[in-house]
């Protein structure tokens, strides 16, 4: 083995394009936000519409600035990557570690530009800390906000545990109800989520690749969907998944009396994290030795644990099964999905509301039947953990969730991360790529010649989810496998290796 002060030093003209791609990037999103000022749209407005919605459908200007920065900024990211494939071990950590925080701080006061769930945070936050009303049964109609909001008449469809989490902003509201400065504060916890889910990314690929955890940290956290989707939007997804993160990297110490109960804040933030808890138990109880009864004292613990962090963090919010009736209501919506596209074919042989529930059940249908044998293999190894558990994310967005919206991609592909082999780096790609511009199809498809309902239903799905699809199906061709090529060969040593050897090459 060489050591790595023996390797030559990294090309002058590499270092300088990564600095260009670090700065020209931070120059692009400082200027869109310069351009969409959280302040200058909020609460003048007087309606919460995304950014490109508010300057109007009929208006090229904020299409086109958006296509401008997504499409400058994924160039500088290529640019940065292909870096950091051949030269980050010899490049300072201080600036692969260093711009994801002059990111953040250049997209911390934009307003929206592609959704507005943000508004919804803080309407629910008021919710609870200024009407002192349960925001799981109450919605934003009864309680007032400054602006418009659409589903004003729906409760939070969050968990218990993101309610809570805005317990740090609520000075701000109780306070003075600071509006602007409550957006700032929930943009900035979306901020310190993708911070962390970076740095949680960083560490649990530095012990299964070492070689290739600086990678995985450039390839998710200079992502322009990542940045855009998580602080440019503000959405809390992230905040959902560093808790799932960390219970991965908690599994892969074998700390088994902490992992389940993390998870359990992860899905009571946002639902979805739920599908990891099989895969994660499967893996648990085949990596754990001893009788089946000394692997159920082993595991029983921090089973138990979740279940009353569970009880505890419901507690104020419980109402019975009507804590539950908007989660209920919007897993009967629709829209840019599968279900969704099944069922506009459907209403051509039977009425509407049939060809909802068929569309919308035989989609579970078919997840559930690919789910088993995905869950099955999470018992071979870590890597094969990973691998279920992205699998598990994509496919049920691809295919079973009725209600899809571009940033839920932020699931599987925080997932896919862990795994930088040549067909994980690939999907990441893809998957973040396609799920940029989903919302301009969605805005302009009318302008562009979409006239049937099966035309407007599907160009948006088709753009999310064609190229994910293929670049899946080529990996799993490939390699024969529906996870990728997932490493059965005993795992590495859980002790994080010394991270300055990394080889300048892409793991296969």
């Amino acid at each position: 083995m060489h050591d790595a002060r023996s390797r030559p030093a990294v090309p002058l003209w590499s270092l300088v394009a990564l600095l260009v791609a670090g700065a020209g990037s931070t120059v692009l999103y400082a200027l869109a936000t310069s351009r969409m000022l959280l302040w200058d749209f909020f609460p003048s407005a007087g309606i919460s519409l995304d950014w490109i919605k508010m300057l109007g459908p009929s208006r090229r200007e904020p299409a086109v600035a958006y296509l401008q920065l997504v499409t400058g900024t994924s160039v500088l990211y290529v640019v940065a990557l292909g870096v950091a494939a051949r030269w980050r071990a010899r490049v300072p950590r201080l600036v692969w570690f260093g711009f994801p925080i002059v990111f953040v701080v250049a997209l911390l006061f934009m307003y929206p530009p592609t959704a507005v769930d943000l508004f919804h945070y803080h309407a629910d936050a008021r919710t609870l800390w200024i009407a002192r009303e349960n925001p799981l049964l109450i919605p934003p109609a009864e309680t007032g906000y400054q602006i418009g909001i659409s589903w004003a008449d729906q409760p939070s469809p969050y968990g218990p545990a993101w309610s809570l989490l805005t317990m740090v902003l609520a000075p701000l509201m109780i306070f003075g109800d600071h509006g602007v400065a409550t957006l700032v504060g929930f943009k900035l916890l979306a901020a310190v989520s993708y911070l962390g889910c970076a740095w949680l990314v960083y560490r649990i690929v530095a012990s299964t690749r070492p070689e290739m955890a600086l990678f995985a940290f450039v390839l998710f956290a200079w992502n322009p969907f990542v940045l855009l989707r998580a602080v440019g939007n503000g959405h809390n997804d992230l905040t959902m998944l560093f808790f799932a993160l960390l219970a991965l990297l908690l599994a892969r110490r074998g700390e088994w009396t902490l992992v389940f109960a993390v998870l359990a804040l992860s899905v009571l933030i946002k639902y979805t994290t739920a599908l990891l808890g099989p895969p994660l138990l499967l893996y648990a109880w085949y990596q754990l030795e001893g009788s089946p009864r000394e692997r159920v004292r082993a595991l029983a613990p921090g089973i138990l644990y979740a279940g009353v962090l569970t009880v505890i963090i419901y507690a104020p919010f419980w109402a019975g099964m009507d804590t539950f009736d908007t989660v209920r209501r919007q897993a009967e919506l629709m829209i840019t999905s599968t279900p969704d596209v099944m069922q506009t074919l459907l209403v051509d042989v039977m009425d509407e509301k049939s060809a909802a529930r068929l569309a919308r059940n035989g989609a579970i249908a078919a997840f559930l039947l690919l789910a088993v044998p995905i869950v099955w293999q999470a018992r071979r190894g870590y890597d094969f953990l990973l691998a279920s558990g992205f699998n598990l994310l994509f496919f049920y967005l691809v295919i079973a969730s009725a209600w899809f919206r571009p940033w839920y991609m932020l699931w599987p592909a925080a997932l896919i991360a862990l795994r930088p082999t040549r067909w994980g780096i690939a999907l990441f790609l893809a998957i973040t790529l396609s799920n940029l511009f989903p919302d301009i199809i969605e805005q302009y498809r009318f302008d562009w010649g979409a006239t049937t309902v099966l035309e407007v239903r599907a160009w948006p799905v088709a753009a999310q989810f064609v190229l994910p699809l293929a670049v899946w199906l080529a990996g799993a061709l490939h390699t024969r496998s529906l996870h990728l090529g997932a490493s059965s060969v005993p795992e590495p040593p859980r002790a994080s290796p010394d991270i300055e050897g990394e080889a300048s090459y892409v793991a296969t």
